[in-house]
């Protein structure tokens, strides 16, 4: 089995200042249920959500603060998963809660093996 990250981005960065706290419960409790079935299959390698508040190093030596909740696709966090190929790791994201909670989007990439590490 490899390794892959999904990476999930929300195209509404005012999802979790908009929600009630009823709405707020019910997404957490769907994303940890569909954690819960990865973890099951044996599939779950690690996995957070990320803060909205950053650095950003567009060149070497320079540092700046990056406001990521205020943009219009925002890194909400990620999962590193085990699967079979990009067709089963395809098949594990597209079950994510992102699509409905927040008309978000998962990116699906493949952890390379570096030789000799």
């Amino acid at each position: 089995m490899k390794e892959y990250l999904l990476l999930f981005r929300s195209h509404n960065g005012a999802y979790e200042t908009s929600t009630t706290p009823e709405e707020l419960q019910a997404s957490m409790e769907a994303w940890r249920g569909w954690m819960a079935d990865i973890a099951k299959e044996g599939k779950l390698v690690a996995g957070q959500p990320l803060a909205t508040d950053g650095r950003h190093m567009p060149a070497a030596n320079k540092i700046t603060d990056a406001p990521f909740a205020e943009g219009k696709e925002v890194v909400n966090g990620y999962l590193l998963i085990k699967a079979g190929g990009y067709d089963e790791a395809c098949n594990i994201a597209s079950a994510c809660p992102i699509f409905g909670d927040s008309g978000g989007s998962v990116e699906v990439r493949e952890i390379m093996v570096m030789d000799g590490m």
